[in-house]
């Protein structure tokens, strides 16, 4: 059903000369326009950090995505119902997105919970609203109990909060958008702000899985004929209380040559004709910090047919000067080798990577590949940890695109150095996803 029409809402639109509800969902950006928006970061206020950030967010903005834009707190101090709707959900007009953020001029309050109440009935059924804020609520909304109202309508609303140099201590920002199944993010400069908006706005809902179409949870004594080792040395694994326990026996990876030793194939599970995921939990002993670089560890969960048709996601150390840790997806077809690839630790700007590797080895991770129609994406899944306070708990590669991928589950530990690495798999599953 459609999210009630409130009485304040009524005279709000007809203030502002809104158009009726959209029939189909858009999104709604809501920029703040109170007085704290001329505060400066870097010698550059606040506001025009701002409107930058969302007109690089417009650049690539699909055409076919209804896109408004609403304000608040920047017509009249100390008025709690000065809120304007500048452009109506429609097709993008970049140069009216950027003549309505350009009229924005910061100097009232902040009533985060009445617009995003107002975005809720403009953009319509399973629409959704991106509110960049600087402040708090300020005008006496409770953020939760809208949340928990927006959420119970059945409209499909979903609320994305952003706090641009703001503590959300007591939680309320995160609070409205967690209930409406949202995302709240802080960002703390321009580069987190338009890192953040392009976050949230290309998050669209996940196809539902259909549960695991197979699994393995390794409870037994010895692989069986559901496994096939590629080159096994048997010294260098063991199935021991519900884990298979690999380490390396010779430097390379899956899918760097014909004779690499103990890539385990998991030839009885098929995979759908259709989207899948397929995940491993694992634990992995990656080595000590070094300060001349750390040993050149991977762990991988991939497709394999033969080393010129793989496809596998994969932590990796660098193990250059900065030690730097890598999510990367690779993809081998005929040959032909494409990959996309992203840093997400290193032992410099501020990354803790000691307790970095204590976590990989203590608490572990889940390691993905996700299949959606052509596009192929790496995730990366930590298990409550993140690799730095405050970052996601889940990171991604960028989407490469294979025609055709083909091969039984896989997966491997190793080096590309002397050392060894000790990896623990205590589960590979496949997913279709529908």
């Amino acid at each position: 059903m459609k999210i009630r029409m409130m009485t304040g809402l009524i005279g709000l639109f007809a203030m502002t000369g809104a158009a009726a509800a959209q029939d189909e969902g858009g999104t709604m950006i809501v920029l703040d326009g109170s007085g704290s928006m001329w505060g400066q970061i870097g010698g550059t206020a606040k506001i025009e950090i701002a409107r930058d950030a969302i007109g690089r967010l417009t650049a690539d903005w699909p055409q076919d995505r209804l896109l408004g834009v609403m304000a608040y707190g920047h017509r009249r101090e100390g008025d709690c119902g000065d809120i304007e709707m500048l452009l109506t959900p429609g097709p993008l007009d970049r140069s009216a997105v950027k003549a309505a953020l350009d009229g924005v001029t910061p100097r009232g309050k902040t009533p985060v919970g009445a617009s995003v109440r107002a975005a809720a009935e403009t953009v319509g059924q399973d629409g959704s609203v991106v509110v960049v804020t600087d402040g708090l609520e300020n005008c006496g909304a409770d953020l939760c109990a809208l949340g928990d109202e927006l959420e119970a309508s059945d409209a499909g609303f979903t609320a994305h909060l952003i706090g641009f140099d703001v503590e959300d201590a007591g939680g309320q920002l995160a609070c409205l958008a967690e209930a409406t199944g949202g995302q709240y993010i802080p960002a703390a400069d321009a580069d987190s702000l338009i890192g953040a908006l392009q976050q949230v706005s290309t998050t669209e809902p996940e196809p539902e899985p259909t549960g695991p179409r197979f699994f393995d949870e390794f409870e037994r004594a010895e692989l069986g004929p559901d496994w096939t080792v590629n080159n096994p040395d048997p010294s260098g694994f063991i199935l021991d209380d519900g884990t298979l326990i690999t380490m390396t026996v010779e430097p390379g990876y899956m899918g760097d040559a014909p004779d690499q030793a103990n890539v385990f194939r998991w030839t009885a599970a098929e995979f759908p004709d259709g989207d899948w995921d397929l995940s491993t939990d694992f634990t992995a002993r990656l080595g000590e910090v070094q300060s001349l670089g750390g040993r050149r560890a991977i762990v991988q969960v991939g497709r394999y047919a033969d080393v010129d048709n793989t496809i596998s996601a994969y932590v990796y150390r660098q193990g250059n000067s900065n030690d730097d840790l890598w999510l990367r997806l690779r993809a081998m077809s005929g040959g032909t080798e494409t990959r996309a690839e992203v840093e997400i630790a290193g032992n410099v700007r501020g990354y803790e990577l000691a307790q970095i590797l204590r976590d990989f080895e203590e608490k572990g991770a889940r390691l993905t590949i996700s299949k959606r129609g052509r596009d192929y994406v790496g995730r990366l899944s930590m298990n409550g940890w993140s690799m730095q306070e405050g970052g996601p708990e889940v990171i991604e590669t960028d989407p490469i695109q294979v025609l055709r991928t083909t091969g039984d589950p896989a997966l491997f530990a190793g080096t590309l150095g002397s050392k060894q690495t000790v990896a623990e798999f205590d589960r590979i599953e496949i997913t279709e996803v529908k």
